[in-house]
């Protein structure tokens, strides 16, 4: 089973993207090619729409390098998990992955990195347990793509992550009644 979490260091140029006070390169999220404007109100809405992506949603947005260290973890990340984006950005992933899932994940996150592609279907929504950091146990569903650098050569992966805790609990509780 590999342990990743001993490598707390941050990659240089690395973090997450600026939110309430700074605009939005809507280059830097893909939404536009650099150097094109198809006018000011359209850039305005990008950079808006670019923010509300990457900082407003209620579910986790989390980016994690190719080791598998958080690189960007947004307000819902917070919410869900309980870290702050000071206390999870450059920590493995492990610290939302229960123990004994880990060795099971890093082979597939693994898998991810070598070959960009997932063992699951790319629309698929996978469901597992989570831990925050109380270290209460969580349903997550998620979903996950690849991320690559400038260079094409696959740089992360990004996942957006939903807490559906509740609606299992219930789904639990009415099967139990049956």
């Amino acid at each position: 089973m590999t342990n990743k979490s001993d490598d707390n260091s941050q990659s240089e140029g690395f973090s997450s993207p600026p939110c309430a006070m700074h605009e939005v390169d809507p280059a830097y999220m893909g939404l536009q090619a650099s150097g094109e404007s198809s006018g000011r109100a359209d850039d305005d809405v990008m950079a808006n729409l670019a923010k509300a992506l990457l900082c407003s949603l209620p579910d986790a947005l989390v980016y994690s390098d190719s080791k598998g260290m958080i690189r960007f973890w947004n307000a819902g990340a917070q919410r869900i998990f309980g870290f702050t984006e000071a206390e999870a950005l450059g920590q493995s992933l492990d610290i939302i992955i229960p123990e004994r899932l880990r060795g099971r994940h890093w082979d597939g996150y693994e898998r991810m990195m070598a070959t960009g592609q997932s063992s699951h279907e790319p629309h698929e929504v996978l469901a597992v347990p989570a831990v925050n950091k109380a270290g209460g146990t969580l349903s997550i569903q998620f979903t996950v793509a690849p991320v690559t650098g400038p260079d094409g050569v696959l740089a992360g992966i990004v996942a957006v992550l939903r807490d559906v805790t509740a609606t299992f609990e219930e789904i639990r509780r009415l099967r139990a009644q049956r």
